[in-house]
Formats: C-alpha cells, sequence, structure tokens
C-alpha cells in the first residue's frame, strides 16, 4: 500500500513536536532546526532512529493515527540525540540509533495495547536507552560522564533566567540557553498554555534545587529544569484546574533527579515518568476516597 507523502511528513515532524507533548508540524520542524544549529550529529541521530521507529511502525502496521501523531516516533527522536550525545558519529552509533528507534517503536506498540491504562510517555526511550547505554559502557565504548560546571559559587539573576531555558532545552540534551528559547517559541506556537507551564516548571524546578542548596554548576546547566517542564506539562494537560498537583509534581521531579545523581544510572526523562504516574495514582486514590466518604 502506497502512503501519501504528506502523511510521512506529518508522522515524521509530529515525531519531533510529541516529544514536549505536542501535536504540530511547525512546532517539530523547528524543534528540529533547534537541534541541527546546536549539533548536526544529533540531528543525524535524531533523523535515522525516527525514520527507523515510522518504518517499523509500518511493516508492523501500528494504528495509522497514533503514527501520524507522531506516538511512535517521539522516543526514537530522543534516543538518536542521546547516541550522539554519548558517542561520536561511528559505524556503530549509527547501528545503536538505528536500532533503538526501531525497539522503541515495538515497545510503544507494546505498551499501548497490555498497559492501555498506564500512559506510555517517554518510557520506551528511558528502557532503550538504558539498554543502549549499558551495552557502551560494557564493551568500553565510552562513558556517561556529565558536564557540570565546577566552582559555580553565586547565581545571579540573569544565571537563573539562562538556567531556565537551558532547562526547557535539556529535555533534547541540549546545553544552550538559545535551545531553550527556540524551543520555547515553538512550544508556544502550538500552546501558549504549554509554553508557559513549560517555563514556569523550568524555573520553579531551578529554585527548589537552589533552595535545597544543590550544586550550582548542575543548577546553572538547566538539569534541575527538564524534568519538571515535562511534568508540568503533562499534568497542566491532564489536570487543567488542579495547579497545587503541578507544583507538587515538579518538586517530586527535583528530588528524584537529584537521587538519580547520586547512582550510576542516567536519570534521563525517567524522574518525569515516575512522577506522573504517582501524581495520576494518587488523583485516583484520592477520588476513589472520596466517592466512598461520599457513599456513606
Amino acid at each position: 500500500m502506497n502512503i501519501p507523502s504528506a502523511y510521512l511528513v506529518k508522522s515524521f515532524l509530529h515525531s519531533f513536536s510529541q516529544v514536549m507533548l505536542q501535536e504540530n508540524m511547525i512546532t517539530g520542524l523547528l524543534f528540529l532546526v533547534s537541534i541541527g544549529l546546536s549539533s548536526s550529529t544529533m540531528l543525524l541521530g535524531s533523523i535515522l532512529a525516527t525514520v527507523s521507529a515510522l518504518v517499523v511502525a509500518k511493516f508492523c502496521k501500528f494504528d495509522l493515527t497514533a503514527v501520524q501523531a507522531g506516538l511512535y516516533g517521539f522516543n526514537a527522536a530522543l534516543i538518536g540525540i542521546a547516541v550522539f550525545y554519548f558517542l561520536p558519529v561511528s559505524s556503530t552509533s549509527l547501528a545503536f540509533a538505528i536500532f533503538g528507534g526501531a525497539l522503541s517503536s515495538l515497545l510503544m506498540h507494546l505498551m499501548k495495547t497490555r498497559l492501555a491504562n498506564i500512559p506510555t510517555l517517554t518510557t520506551p526511550f528511558i528502557l532503550t536507552t538504558w539498554l543502549i547505554w549499558g551495552l557502551i559502557d560494557y564493551a568500553g565504548l565510552g562513558t556517561i560522564i556529565p558536564s557540570y560546571l565546577s566552582g559555580v559559587n553565586t547565581i545571579t539573576l540573569a544565571d537563573f533566567f539562562l538556567a531556565t531555558l537551558r532547562g526547557i532545552a535539556q529535555v533534547m540534551f541540549q546545553d544552550s540557553w538559545l535551545s531553550g528559547a527556540i524551543f520555547l517559541c515553538a512550544l508556544a506556537l502550538s500552546s501558549s498554555k504549554a509554553a508557559v507551564w513549560a517555563l514556569t516548571g523550568s524555573l520553579v524546578g531551578m529554585l527548589i534545587a537552589f533552595v535545597l542548596s544543590f550544586s550550582q554548576g548542575t543548577i546553572v546547566l538547566g538539569v534541575y529544569g527538564f524534568n519538571a517542564c515535562l511534568v508540568a506539562i503533562a499534568l497542566a494537560a491532564r489536570y487543567p484546574k488542579k495547579y497545587w498537583l503541578r507544583i507538587l509534581g515538579i518538586l517530586v521531579s527535583v528530588l528524584l533527579t537529584y537521587a538519580f545523581e547520586q547512582v550510576t544510572l542516567p536519570a534521563l526523562t525517567a524522574p518525569f515518568v515516575m512522577t506522573t504516574w504517582l501524581m495520576i495514582a494518587m488523583i485516583k486514590i484520592r477520588t476513589i476516597s472520596l466517592s466512598k466518604v461520599i457513599l456513606k
């Protein structure tokens, strides 16, 4: 069966916009441009992995609507970026990107069909990247060394602002405030609400980390912002009137990010997924408890 080119373009660009939970071609295109301006190798990795995921989705005849919405490609896009964050361009890294993209598509389908009541979010990206990271470490191909800044003793207001933008950029492994600014503008084109909460999530995440006296060098790089940013976007979309839940979610994501720093396993977006699942479970338990009280 021939697939219209418009369908292919939508599937591809939506795969990038869905990294921040949006379905918008212009947003996806601007995300691509920003990645390319920051790192041509990460752009290459993201494209390879995404195409690999979409090819698997077509070959396996996954739901066309979901594929076009980018749901089978956004985890792959992140995997491709991550591979070239860890490794230079080589036949091995290219193979990892293609393999990772294909595996993420299969994991997405498995979770969507077998665990339909649990939001998949970036779980396929996390599991696949941890597997690739383990293979890299086992084979001695490289190590993941966080590029935290040392010797940062004071943080100015300007540092906080730039760190907030870096927090948004770090969603896609970029450490440039300019990338964060482009991501934010791209997000605003799709949803001004999502853009506001992305900025709020990253900023509040930085403030919490600062109050808790976490490493200022890490704060400046936006490390405590990207999971908080994603949590804020996800919870704002799911529970539009529960502002307290977003703030709580941001706090939990920061604490989980710090916890991951204490072990050798890279956090990636695991704090985002774990926090979102926890908040959803908490609301469900609370709703059930209230229902029982009312029935009494």
